[in-house]
């Protein structure tokens, strides 16, 4: 009974730990993104018009009001610097305020919200926490000054060798604000107005994507599958990605590590009746005088049978039962008391 109770209590620790594994990586890594996007099929950008066309079908104004809003986004890589400074690589995420909608940004944020200009038409922008720590900015006081930046990013069809400086567009803007999802993300992403965006990298009539807010309790892949299919339908050349399909290699091996887990302690668990089946065969060689006993009482055949039947049945019950009792709770606790600390994580407890 408390080798059933204990992998019980195992099962759903384990699980649950992963299940709340799983919930953080998908909220450190789906901060920057809406449940849906739609991408292209053939090169790296989409037009303009396909955030409309899947606004007339699926908008609020549509018959078939599922998505909320589709949000232009521009993702390129540019080449920051400020000041004297060493110039960095940075990638360069360009949105407009119906991204806001779409993704949780302004949480990220250190002001908490988000400002597209700064002063006299002066693009803003949002520096990752790693990428302010490489350029070397301290803090971000407007009544100071604002630090302001040089975006460079390469020209279409131009070949450095032979165009030189000449093969850069250039662009400026104040660094206004700081973010912070995770180090990787910190050190990589800066945000920006989608007009600055379209300007630094020569994009007025395409954008690399659009993120799809979804309406309250819709399922992102309901959703998906039936955008897909009317793409499909008027053979334009878009996909849909669902927000696990954006990031597939993280929440691919979230759920492979879990399901090896799952696996492993289930075997456990077999292993653990078949030795109550041991116990139950000790039970009856130890028992022989009491079973001559109760057959001479009349208690015989099949009736005999039960009574140890029904004997394992109860050590597996109430184990299984126990355990589970027991494994909720120390859920629950952590879930509610944190008693299992994460040092210089960007969670505080183990998530359950």
């Amino acid at each position: 009974m408390f080798v059933i109770a204990a992998v019980t209590v195992a099962m759903i620790a384990i699980l649950s730990a992963f299940n709340g594994i799983e919930s953080v990586v998908t909220e450190l890594f789906g901060t920057l993104d809406a449940p849906v996007a739609i991408v292209s099929t053939e090169g790296a950008v989409v037009p303009n018009h396909a955030g409309t066309w899947v606004m007339d079908r699926f908008g609020p104004e549509s018959t078939n009001p599922v998505v909320l809003c589709a949000a232009p986004v521009i993702e390129d890589e540019a080449v920051v610097a400020w000041s004297d400074g060493q110039p960095h690589v940075v990638t360069v995420l360009g949105f407009d305020s119906t991204m806001l909608q779409a993704a949780p940004i302004e949480s990220t944020l250190r002001s908490q919200a988000w400002r597209s200009e700064f002063t006299e038409g002066a693009a803003c922008v949002a520096l990752g926490l790693g990428v302010r720590n490489m350029l070397g900015i301290g803090s971000l006081d407007a009544e100071k000054g604002l630090p302001a930046l040089q975006f460079r990013a390469p020209i279409r069809g131009k070949k450095l060798a032979r165009f030189k400086e000449r093969a850069f567009h250039s662009e400026s803007a104040y660094a206004c604000d700081v973010f912070s999802v995770n180090a990787e993300i910190d050190r990589k992403f800066t945000f920006a107005p989608l007009d600055f965006s379209r300007s630094l990298f020569k994009r007025p009539e395409s954008v690399t994507r659009f993120e799809l807010g979804l309406v309250a309790n819709a399922s992102e892949s309901k959703v998906a599958l039936s955008i897909q299919q009317a793409i499909d339908a008027a053979g334009e050349p878009w996909q849909v990605r669902t927000r696990a399909e954006k990031n597939a290699l993280i929440t691919q091996t979230n759920q492979a590590e879990k399901w090896a887990t799952f696996v492993i302690l289930s075997f456990i668990l077999v292993v653990a009746a078949f030795n109550v089946m041991a116990s139950l065969t000790m039970l009856l060689l130890e028992k022989r005088q009491d079973i001559e006993v109760l057959n001479a009482m009349g208690l015989t055949g099949w009736r005999l049978e039960q009574v140890f039947a029904w004997q394992g049945v109860m050590i597996n019950a109430v184990g299984g039962v126990a355990g589970a009792a027991i494994g909720i709770a120390l859920v629950r606790g952590q879930q509610h008391f944190g008693w299992v600390k994460l040092q210089d994580s960007v969670i505080p407890t183990y998530p359950v």
